[in-house]
């Protein structure tokens, strides 16, 4: 009888373990709507690399939204990245370290890269990285942005690429009569984002991934998209919290001739002042569409800043007046900056670039809040550009009944010199320096050492958890972590080399008077 039970006590041990290896999934390879992706597996991740989420935006289909893929004529090994999108030359008057990644640029780039842990889990949390670069640089697949150190913390991270410059913002008031997207204009990057979306709707379950758990997360300009996304109407239903990092986005957008009563000031001018700059000011967007990409790359004007555009679909007003007015998408959001984002641009340089915005005396006022003329020289452009922009949408989304987690990170670069003024410490982070600590990455292309030490390896494991933890169920808190509170208009957790600390917001004053300046 003692035999007969261990035996029995054996054989349903072995066969509690076939049957939990039963329902395990391999997800190698995967049946998607478009066939089937065969990815790769090492360091316990499962990578799928460049696969397609749009047919390729070239030809008729330049300045179109984006179409869906087609299918694969046989199964799609997803090992290699996909080209990137045409960038902004670099610019030989700033020195500027040579991008580490070796993709081709091309028009043909709506690629996106899927990081899961290889454990058979289904159900996963789903993060869709929308990367920054001003929205003419940047791709998906930069080693800083790599993201399978994320995904190892049981959530499925989507990296995605989308047009840029004026392959992906442009306006002619031939693509306007021809109206050929029902009034989408101007705004194919963006329109690219939501097509990305969509594909993960579509598919990440196949991978996974809960299509009903996903967090849209960015950085500069693919912060700036977050809240464009959170904003627009567009994107109702295809995320489910957000997390912007360094985004930008105050005051007016320009917008298309629909949306203006005087058609001269429309974004459409755009399209007639490259053709004249390509020779012909009559050239038609058909003629546009004929000319080699390099044509259109050397005739955009990278002096003006690329902002999204209102067209009244994806988006209806300016992205401020949306928050302030309630018409955002009710999600979960966590929001901030680092804090010493444009410190490293010269004083008088900043001075030049706020005083038309301000009233008269207003650069003199604000010279008494700061504590001096060099501080506010220092600080200002920074605090208008992120800091008081980024209080503005927390406020105005809280004011919503959506929860939010605001934050300051301040782990300084190599190089930098902390100083301490009469609202606190200031560490020396500059804009995109918390990439490499949110992501693991340490490849030195944001400032950072590349040797990093045990307090930059220990901010890096908890942003990781707490990042994570947010796109999980709304909330960064987590054992072991130090209790970040919503914001509630003044909290925030301060990210330094002192740890990561919640605390009342000591810049809360001087942020106030910043945007008081500003009619809020």
């Amino acid at each position: 009888m003692k035999y007969r039970n261990t035996l029995t006590t054996i054989l349903s041990v072995v066969l509690l373990a076939v049957s939990s290896l039963a329902f395990a999934r391999d997800y190698t390879a995967v049946n998607t709507a478009q066939g089937r992706v065969i990815g790769s597996t090492s360091d316990d991740l499962v990578v799928f690399k460049g696969v397609p989420y749009a047919t390729p935006p070239i030809g008729d289909l330049r300045w179109r939204a984006p179409q869906p893929p087609a299918r694969f004529t046989k199964p799609l090994v997803a090992d290699t990245f996909g080209q990137k999108c045409i960038q902004r030359p670099p610019n030989p008057n700033f020195a500027q370290k040579p991008e580490r990644y070796t993709q081709e640029e091309s028009e043909d780039c709506l690629y996106l890269n899927i990081y899961r842990p290889d454990n058979g889990d289904s159900d996963l949390p789903v993060m869709v990285w929308i990367p920054g670069g001003g929205l003419v640089s940047g791709s998906g697949s930069r080693p800083v942005n790599y993201g399978g150190n994320l995904a190892k913390r049981d959530v499925i991270v989507v990296a995605i690429n989308y047009r840029l410059g004026a392959f992906g913002f442009f306006a002619h008031p031939d693509l306007s009569a021809q109206n050929a997207d029902n009034g989408r204009l101007f705004n194919y990057g963006l329109m690219d984002q939501i097509a990305a979306l969509e594909w993960v709707q579509q598919n990440i379950e196949r991978f996974g991934g809960n299509p009903s758990n996903v967090t849209i997360f960015g950085e500069s300009a693919g912060a700036y998209s977050v809240q464009a996304l959170v904003a627009s109407q567009a994107g109702k239903g295809l995320f489910h919290k957000a997390i912007s990092q360094s985004g930008y986005g105050r005051g007016e957008q320009p917008k298309v001739a629909a949306q203006l009563a005087k058609e001269d000031e429309s974004i459409e001018a755009m399209g007639v002042a490259m053709a004249a700059k390509l020779g012909d000011e009559g050239m038609n967007i058909a003629a546009l569409r004929d000319l080699p990409a390099e044509d259109i790359l050397g005739a955009t004007d990278y002096t003006s800043f690329i902002e999204f555009a209102v067209d009244g679909k994806l988006i209806r007003n300016d992205i401020e007046t949306l928050f302030q007015t309630g018409q955002q998408a009710k999600v979960p959001l966590l929001i901030g900056a680092n804090d010493f984002e444009f410190g490293m641009v010269p004083h008088a340089a900043q001075r030049n670039i706020m005083a038309p915005l301000l009233p008269e005396g207003a650069l003199d006022k604000l010279a008494e809040v700061y504590g001096g003329e060099q501080l506010r020289d220092t600080m200002l452009y920074s605090d208008y550009v992120f800091h008081a922009q980024a209080r503005l949408v927390a406020q105005a989304h809280e004011k919503q009944g959506n929860s939010v987690y605001v934050y300051r990170f301040a782990m300084p670069v190599v190089g930098a010199t902390p100083f301490n003024y009469a609202q606190g410490k200031v560490w020396g982070a500059p804009h995109a320096s918390d990439l490499p600590y949110l992501f693991g990455n340490f490849t030195g292309d944001h400032g950072e050492s590349t040797e990093p030490d045990e307090t930059m390896l220990m901010i890096s494991a908890q942003m990781m958890r707490y990042w994570t933890n947010f796109a999980k169920k709304g909330n960064p808190n987590g054992t072991e972590l130090t209790q970040w509170p919503q914001y509630k208009g003044k909290k925030i957790a301060l990210i330094s080399p002192d740890g990561i600390v919640a605390k009342t917001d000591n810049w809360l004053s001087r942020l106030k008077a910043v945007n008081a300046y500003f009619d809020h």
